[in-house]
C-alpha cells in the first residue's frame, strides 16, 4: 500500500510549480513571488542533501536545476517590479547571498560543508523573509493574507530539509529545536486555515487534501525519534504538500487580487 502511495505521489511531484510570466508582475503575482522565494532557499537546502545522501537522485538534480533558475528568475522579476527604495535595498543583500549560496548548492555535495550551506541557506531565508515582510507591509490587507498561506509553504520544504540534514547527520546546531518548530508552525497555520473557513469550493479541496497529506507526513517524521529515517517517505509527502500549499497561496492571492 506505501509502495503505491510513493509511486502515486511521485508522478504528480516531479516537476516544480510551472513558472508564471515574469513580466509586467502585478501586486499580487508579486507578493506571492516574493512568498516562494523563501520556499525555494528551502528546497535547494533539501536537493543537496538528498544528493549528498544518495536519496532521489534523479529527482534531486532535476528540482536542484529547477529550483535555482526559478529563484534566480524570480529574483529579477522583483527587482524590476520593488515598488520601493526599502524593499530595492532588502534584494540587493538577496542578491549578495544568492551569489555565494549559488556556488554551494551548485558544487558536488560534500558532508563536511554541508554546515555551512545550512548556515547561508539559514541566512538566504531571513532576508528573502525581510522581503517578503516589506512587500507586505506595503501591499496591506493582500500581502497579510497570501503571507500567511506562504509561510506554511515554506514549512514543507523546512521540514523537509531539516530531515535530512538530521538523517545525513549533518553537524549543524539545533536541527531537532528547529524541525519541532517548523512542525508546530505548518500545523498551526493549517489549523487556522481550516477554523477561519473556505470562501470556495476549490480552495476547501485543496485545504482538505493538503491536511491528508499532512497526517501521512506526520508519521514518517515521528519516526526520527527513534532514529528510524525514512527520507524517501518524508520528501515524497513534503513535495506533494509543497504543491498543495503552493496551489492554496495562488487561489488565495487570486482572491485577494479580485477584491482589491
Amino acid at each position: 500500500m506505501l509502495k503505491k502511495y510513493l509511486s502515486v505521489i511521485l508522478l504528480a511531484c516531479t516537476a516544480l510549480v510551472s513558472m508564471p510570466s515574469l513580466a509586467q508582475l502585478s501586486d499580487s503575482e508579486a507578493m506571492n513571488m516574493a512568498g516562494l522565494q523563501r520556499s525555494l532557499t528551502q528546497r535547494m537546502a533539501k536537493n543537496y542533501l538528498m544528493l549528498g545522501a544518495d536519496v532521489r537522485v534523479d529527482v534531486a538534480q532535476r528540482q536542484l536545476k529547477e529550483t535555482i533558475e526559478r529563484f534566480d528568475a524570480s529574483q529579477k522579476a522583483l527587482a524590476g517590479y520593488a515598488p520601493t527604495a526599502e524593499i530595492k535595498a532588502a534584494l540587493a543583500k538577496v542578491d549578495a547571498t544568492w551569489a555565494v549560496h549559488r556556488q554551494q548548492v551548485e558544487a558536488k555535495p560534500d558532508h563536511a560543508k554541508a554546515a555551512e550551506m545550512l548556515a547561508t541557506s539559514e541566512e538566504l531565508l531571513q532576508q528573502t523573509q525581510h522581503v517578503s515582510d516589506l512587500m507586505g507591509q506595503h501591499l496591506g490587507a493582500m500581502g497579510a493574507s497570501v503571507h500567511h498561506t506562504g509561510w506554511a509553504r515554506v514549512q514543507t520544504q523546512r521540514i523537509a530539509m531539516l530531515y535530512m540534514a538530521k538523517s545525513w547527520r549533518v553537524p549543524a546546531p539545533d536541527l531537532d529545536a528547529k524541525l519541532d518548530k517548523a512542525v508546530s508552525d505548518f500545523e498551526t497555520i493549517l489549523k487556522e486555515l481550516e477554523a477561519r473557513g473556505t470562501p470556495n469550493e476549490e480552495i476547501a479541496n485543496t485545504q482538505r487534501r493538503a491536511r491528508a497529506h499532512w497526517g501521512f507526513t506526520l508519521k514518517g517524521i515521528d519516526l526520527h525519534a527513534s532514529q528510524d529515517f525514512v527520507p524517501t517517505v518524508i520528501t515524497v509527502s513534503t513535495d506533494s504538500l509543497f504543491r498543495q500549499l503552493n496551489e492554496l497561496t495562488r487561489l488565495y492571492a487570486g482572491l485577494q487580487a479580485k477584491e482589491a
